[in-house]
């Protein structure tokens, strides 16, 4: 019986660094499993905010393209651009460029009318120098 208890203990104490080599082993398919989880899950969180990020910024660009189309289904529009960008303009419309002002930073609308011309009449000198000075200076 001793020889028995002398191999129960020779055989226990072999299966210590067995045990121990197997449960290391086990720590390190765990651990290394929970690692690449953890990065995979950081990787898609990284992603996500990088996809909300770009959501973001497409939708201040839909914001602004909703702003010109918006602007742009306006009547006068199409007018405006015409005459800033064109140089285009109605019949009987003079244009004025004015030097140092570009055509986006302002938009000038002058209405000009024109009145027909005075009635021509065939006044002799000192008649003009008489409405000159007693009528107020209308040259006839």
């Amino acid at each position: 019986m001793a020889q028995y208890e002398g191999k129960k203990s020779l055989a226990n104490k072999a299966k210590w660094p067995l045990f121990l080599m197997a449960n290391v082993a086990v720590l390190l398919v765990v651990g290394m499993s929970t690692v690449r989880e953890t990065y995979k899950g950081w990787t898609v969180d990284h992603e996500i905010k990088a996809l909300e990020m770009k959501a973001q910024a497409l939708e201040g660009r839909k914001m602004q393209l909703s702003e010109l189309a918006s602007k742009m289904q306006e009547s006068d529009y199409a007018e405006r651009e015409a005459r800033a960008k064109l140089n285009m303009q109605k019949p009987g419309e003079k244009v004025v460029i004015l030097e140092g002002v570009a055509a986006t930073q302002t938009t000038w609308q002058i209405d000009v009318v024109t009145a027909p011309p005075p009635p021509v009449v065939n006044l002799s000198n000192p008649e003009r120098w008489w409405q000159y000075f007693v009528q107020g200076g209308r040259d006839g």
